[in-house]
């Protein structure tokens, strides 16, 4: 998947010329929501950007999991990359009864190429990219809101490095701590198939 995550940005925020939605899931319906149910009012909206005449998005696919394990089920949007495959983009969380954007999450990947994210079983997710240099991102859940918890670098030279919150400089690290973050986030590698589906199947 050699793209640009900027560009994969721009394609789902810009609004242009009347265009109408395409892919299997920019079908005729009508999104059922329900007052219990927080994230359903989130696949309305997604559903109405895709079928909004006025914008060029590609389809959006949902996958609905309790990532941390706490009882909660999260919502995962996932989006349909120019190859074809689905690709997880974004995270919403029921919070007292709202489901709320995960705005620390972002998708690594920016003048590189996108790795598909991966849902450990311990409650971890991982976006990855190589841009020069290979990037591992690691989030987890903190008291309901989905939080950076490890950001790792490699070169093919061998060399190591991690990044620290509010801090984008690289730090030089040592093989061992590397490989030991990389475990400690990782777990036993376990991870969750994504099943993802069309937006219209939600509730179904």
């Amino acid at each position: 998947m050699k793209k640009a995550f900027s560009a994969l940005l721009c394609m789902l925020l810009a609004s242009l010329c009347a265009c109408e939605a395409f892919g299997p899931s920019a079908t005729p319906g009508k999104i059922k929501t329900n007052k219990d149910d927080p994230n359903s009012y989130i696949i309305e909206e997604y559903y109405g950007y895709m079928n909004d005449v006025n914008r060029n998005v590609p389809p959006y696919y949902y996958f609905a999991y309790d990532v941390d394990s706490n009882g909660s089920v999260e919502l995962l949007l996932g989006t349909e990359e120019w190859d074809g495959e689905i690709v997880l983009w974004s995270v919403f969380a029921v919070q007292n009864g709202v489901s709320l954007w995960q705005e620390e999450f972002s998708v690594l990947g920016e003048g590189g190429s996108t790795l598909p994210s991966l849902v450990y079983r311990n409650g971890t997710i991982r976006t990855s990219s190589f841009v020069e240099e290979e990037w591992l991102k690691y989030y987890r859940f903190e008291a309901g809101v989905l939080k950076e918890r490890a950001w790792l670098a490699r070169t093919n030279e061998g060399d190591h490095y991690r990044f620290y919150p509010n801090d984008n400089a690289k730090h030089p690290i040592a093989k061992e701590e590397y490989d030991r973050v990389k475990a400690e986030m990782e777990g036993d590698g376990q991870v969750v198939e994504l099943d993802w589906k069309p937006l219209t199947e939600y509730g179904r």
